[in-house]
């Protein structure tokens, strides 16, 4: 990290670390030089949007219609942000209990990030959003996780040593974050600015920029920080209930604009420039928006259609209990689909015979002992990232 790049910034302070390195200690929150005034057009949009998915939400007859999805969604592109890949299909094969089918390391990861992120919106029921929030994402998303990114890094601890951004070596790294005591420190006064009662002037959704970019400026933890502080969003923004159903995911959008992304916060912590920062956030955020309420539309209208299919096909109640099952699950088994209807094999499979029949579920290739069956349109909504709306 060149020093001389970070000295007379606005947002931080530099202290010594490894190797004749200097790392960057971001100052505490709110930045006194945010100008809220040259952000409200942006605010007011973001805030519109904001509103038209709650209102989205509260119509919805089981919200979940549109959180799984969305969160698989999630998961598969905050993950491939850094570098952990996988298919959709292996996710959710993976997730219904199906054997490997290669690739096992990372698709087991992703899976980590999708189980991870809806404990932590669990447990704001319970407690607030906390540094313990924070690291019991982190131990369940680094849970099992063999790879050498995981062996380095303790599951739900914070670092222990310094870590560094962009290169192999110190020496080349491009941002070198707080030292260990340094950040722990740090931590510690960000969560309280999470937790104040009053949030006064900066509007939620501005602060959820702020609370973003300095989680990321700390770099807590060793591995995993991209993808904790991208939950941390979702869950500040729902903590504040700026959503009233965890349904708005930024990943999509930033992995689509991932340079400019990375380059925002660099630019923060170089020169201050906590405008332009905010104002790619809200950008964001109001595409997330437009991007989710194409998403519900879609899967609403296939709902619909699909329950027209199930209702000239026969008048068993429990087809329309699979499909919203499907909803929430996209790979089943007929063991799966009787436990779940509390029926024998034997009416389970009459059940999916009749799904396979209207084209509401596939069988998977290659899947037998028990064969494995997907809802290939519900899968395919997932598997797309909604253009913008022009």
């Amino acid at each position: 990290m060149k020093k001389a790049d970070f000295a007379g910034s606005p947002s931080g302070r530099l202290v010594a670390t490894d190797r004749g390195q200097w790392a960057f200690v971001p100052h505490d929150l709110p930045p006194p030089e945010l100008d809220l005034g040259r952000l409200s057009a942006q605010v007011a949009r973001a805030s519109q949007l904001l509103g038209e998915l709650n209102g989205i939400g509260r119509t919805l007859p089981d919200p979940y219609l549109l959180i799984r999805p969305l969160q698989v969604r999630e998961a598969l592109t905050s993950s491939s942000m850094e570098g952990t890949y996988t298919t959709v299909d292996d996710l959710l094969l993976l997730e219904a209990g199906a054997p490997d089918r290669g690739g096992a390391a990372d698709t087991r990861e992703v899976g980590n990030y999708r189980r991870a992120l809806s404990a932590a919106i669990r447990s704001l029921d319970e407690v607030p959003l906390s540094l313990r929030t924070l690291r019991d994402a982190h131990r369940r998303l680094l849970d099992g996780v063999a790879r050498h990114r995981g062996v380095r890094a303790a599951a739900g601890e914070f670092k222990q040593s310094q870590n560094f951004i962009g290169a192999y070596e110190i020496e080349n790294a491009r941002f070198i974050p707080p030292p260990p005591a340094e950040a722990r420190a740090a931590l510690e006064r960000l969560e309280l600015y999470i937790q104040r009662d009053e949030p006064g002037l900066i509007p939620d959704i501005v602060d959820a920029a702020l609370i973003h970019y300095q989680f990321e400026a700390i770099h807590p933890f060793a591995d995993g920080n991209g993808r904790v502080g991208r939950m941390l969003i979702t869950l500040h923004l729902f903590m504040r209930q700026v959503i009233r159903q965890p349904i708005l995911y930024l990943s999509p959008i930033f992995e689509r604009r991932k340079d400019e992304y990375i380059d925002r916060m660099y630019d923060v912590s170089r020169h201050g420039a906590w405008h332009e920062w905010v104002t790619f956030f809200l950008d964001v955020v109001a595409q997330a928006c437009e991007a989710t309420i194409t998403t519900a539309d879609a899967l609403l209208a296939l709902q619909t259609d699909y329950r027209a299919r199930l209702r000239d096909a026969g008048r068993s109640a429990n087809l329309f209990v699979i499909l919203d099952l499907l909803f929430q699950r996209q790979v089943v088994t007929i063991p799966q689909v009787a436990e779940h209807l509390d029926v024998q094999y034997r009416s389970a499979q009459l059940n999916v015979e009749t799904l396979l029949r209207v084209g509401i579920l596939e069988e998977v290739p290659g899947t037998a002992n028990p064969k494995y069956f997907i809802a290939r349109g519900i899968r395919d909504i997932i598997n797309e990232t909604p253009a913008r709306h022009a």
